[in-house]
């Protein structure tokens, strides 16, 4: 073989005699086989003596069409010049002559030269020709060889076929091999006909046992039915055909296939087989179970939003809370607990309180360590994070308390979620699901958004509770901590302070009403605007050495810490810097932790007594006869005039000022002052903020 990949060579050994085996070619003058007789046999081929140094001697009409030289072109010439200037210089032409000398024969196919450059495709055969006459007969010495015969025919257009089948060949399989989907095709009895690489690598089959297995080996029992019922539509009618089902692996594994396949038929529209591609659909079908869950999950929000909201205890919230995420397709079972301030730390345990779909038992062990996790799992505490903790794929956890408790109760995944507000933890909620995978980030959201949720209502709870308790427990605190916005005014101004009302607006925004003494309103403006936390400040009224004032203070208060424990600010009056505050809370509140919250976050306080209180109970006849013992007859008139009149309707008011005035016999700017007067001190009973006894 020749050594250049462009050109293929083969070699035989042994006489070879054919019909002109009578005739003589002789390479030598005088000695020669005519031209014409040997060219009647090959009439398509190029045929041509050399003489005994590869130089051309006759040439007949097959080399000239072949060659596109002449006879007196190249007669006399060397075989070499047939050759592209690569092969000349290789020496391939000498090579090719001095193998079929010493093996009889050289057939050869490579890349020639026409007289015009052109380049074509030849196979062609070279014999030696001995003294003797003996032609295609090994010549073992060089003065026993009389010349060589070429025979040559183009095969330009078939190489140039073949080439182009190659290369649409190998494109065909680097594209189906380059798939990322498995593809396959079954012949029409179903037998598997072919397959790319990724088939044995998802299926773990070798492409022996492949051979032997039909498209139903690989389909989950449960899909086997459908999937034989659209084959056998795919095969009698002509149309594409897309099907989901589980594609069962060699060691058992289930893997979501979207299979898409099509026909094959022959050019007269017989039916061959059916082909086709399969995609993991893994990921999308996470996907679609992951928004499911969080539909539902959102659902169940919903429902417990609507039983916090009709709720009156915090026991009814914790039982609703487990018990609908316990009745969940999707979830296992549901415990929660409260956080109690640890001994001897700074930190919390974990008290459960009330669980369903799961034993308490269990709660009071394996769920608390998913609270508290240990030191070598991979989460930490709730309480310290604020944050939601999740816990997937436990069935392979390298926690062998988890792993083997998964494994048990036939839970895949589990969250924590802590119960806050603001940054005050109440307790947390353990939710366990089937799905391995499940509490995926956007749920993991979703549910810390909901403690949020549930740990404002307990604190709301708490609040409203406060209001209508007769007996509370009475704190009283003194603080020169400036970091509380209205120490901090009275300390820069030097004067005298009281709060009259706090009104909540957020979390972390409040409207402060004050009563300021002995102070130019002027000053208390320039100490308000050196004070980062007062964002706004309105001056209400001022008169005889007093005025009031609206202020807008954010973050820096007293109040803000209190309300996050469902305590209630009762007074405050600061004297020069130094704040007397009274706090009210609700028997059930854990006072340690209220007041260590207190004086860690304004350390320039201090707790000075502590005591049990009766509250009066008013009731709603008290309230109407205080209303009534405060108005006048004329201001009573006057309210229930315009009350039953129909003059507060808005926006259809059914009457106005002058009419209802008309009715009384009294002028209307008479009604106005009798009315303005009557709704101060209506407001000022419901608030207790102003002198219910002033006449006016």
């Amino acid at each position: 073989m020749s050594d250049d990949p462009a050109e293929r060579t083969d070699s035989t050994t042994g006489p070879s005699r054919g019909a002109a085996d009578d005739k003589r070619i002789d390479g030598r003058a005088g000695r020669h086989l005519e031209i014409h007789e040997l060219s009647t046999l090959v009439d398509d081929c190029a045929v041509a003596p050399f003489g005994p140094d590869g130089r051309v001697n006759r040439w007949n009409d097959g080399a000239r069409r072949l060659t596109g030289y002449d006879a007196e072109a190249i007669v006399g010439d060397h075989y070499r010049t047939l050759f592209p200037p690569d092969a000349r210089e290789s020496d391939r032409p000498e090579r090719v002559l001095e193998r079929a000398r010493s093996k009889g024969t050289a057939e050869t196919e490579g890349w020639r030269l026409r007289s015009d450059g052109e380049r074509i495709r030849v196979r062609e055969a070279v014999a030696p020709i001995r003294e003797d006459d003996e032609i295609g007969v090994p010549v073992d010495r060089t003065v026993e060889l009389a010349g060589y015969v070429w025979i040559a025919h183009d095969r330009t257009e078939d190489y140039e076929r073949e080439r182009a089948l190659r290369e649409e060949t190998v494109f065909a399989k680097s594209v189906f091999e380059a798939q990322p989907d498995i593809v396959y095709a079954f012949d029409a009895d179903e037998n598997h006909l072919e397959w790319n690489e990724r088939v044995p690598a998802v299926t773990g089959y070798t492409d022996a046992e492949l051979a032997e297995m039909d498209p139903l080996a690989f389909v989950a029992p449960e899909d086997r039915n459908r999937i034989a019922e659209t084959i056998r539509r795919l095969l009698e009618v002509d149309e594409y055909v897309t099907a989901e089902a589980a594609l069962v692996t060699k060691d058992g594994r289930r893997i979501p296939y979207e299979f898409n396949s099509a026909r094959i038929t022959d050019d007269d529209g017989g039916v061959l087989g059916f082909t086709g591609t399969g995609r993991d659909i893994s990921d999308r079908k996470a996907r679609e179970r992951e928004l499911e869950r969080l539909e539902r999950l959102n659902a169940i929000v919903r429902t417990i939003d609507e039983t916090v909201v009709a709720a009156e205890t915090r026991d009814e919230i914790e039982q609703a809370i487990v018990a609908e995420f316990a009745a969940a397709d999707a979830y296992r079972f549901a415990a929660i607990g409260r956080a109690e301030p640890a001994a001897r730390t700074a930190g919390y345990s974990w008290e459960p309180t009330a669980q369903a779909g799961i034993d308490a038992t269990a709660v009071d062990g394996v769920l608390s360590s998913f609270v508290e996790p240990p030191a070598d799992a991979p989460g930490v505490s709730p309480f310290e994070t604020r944050s939601t903790q999740r816990y997937r794929h436990l069935h392979e956890s390298p926690i062998d308390e988890w792993r083997a408790d998964a494994r048990e109760r036939g839970y895949g995944a589990v969250a924590v979620v802590p119960i806050v507000a603001t940054d005050r933890v109440f307790g947390a909620l353990v939710v366990a699901a089937a799905e391995p995978s499940a509490f995926a980030d956007r749920e993991r959201e979703v549910l810390q958004e909901f403690g949020g949720t549930v740990g404002h209502a307990i604190n709301a709870m708490a609040v409203r509770r406060l209001l209508y308790l007769d007996t509370v427990v009475e704190l009283e605190f003194e603080s020169t901590d400036a970091g509380d916005s209205c120490i901090a005014l009275s300390h820069g101004a030097g004067c005298d302070l009281s709060v009259d009302h706090v009104l909540p607006l957020t979390d972390e925004v409040f409207v402060y009403y004050l009563t300021v003494s002995d102070i130019d309103p002027d000053a208390v403006r320039a100490v308000a605007r050196d004070t980062p936390s007062i964002t706004e400040l309105r001056l209400i009224d001022a008169d005889d050495g007093e005025s009031d004032w609206e202020v807008v203070v954010r973050d820096a208060t007293i109040t803000g810490l209190l309300g996050e424990y469902g305590a209630r600010l009762q007074s405050q009056v600061v004297h020069d810097g130094v704040a007397e505050l009274t706090v009210h809370v609700s028997l059930d509140t854990d006072l340690r932790d209220l007041v260590g919250a207190i004086t860690s976050t304004y350390p320039d306080t201090e707790l000075v007594s502590k005591r049990t209180i009766d509250r009066p109970i008013q009731t709603h006849g008290d309230f109407r006869r205080t209303v009534e013992s405060i108005l006048t007859e004329k201001q009573r008139l006057a309210l229930e005039a315009a009350y039953h009149g129909g003059y507060f309707e808005w926006p259809t008011r059914n009457s106005d000022a002058s009419e209802i005035a008309d009715r009384l016999g009294i002028a209307r700017q008479t009604f106005h002052q009798h009315l303005r007067v009557a709704q101060a001190k209506l407001l000022s009973a419901y608030f207790g903020t102003r002198d219910e006894t002033a006449t006016g």
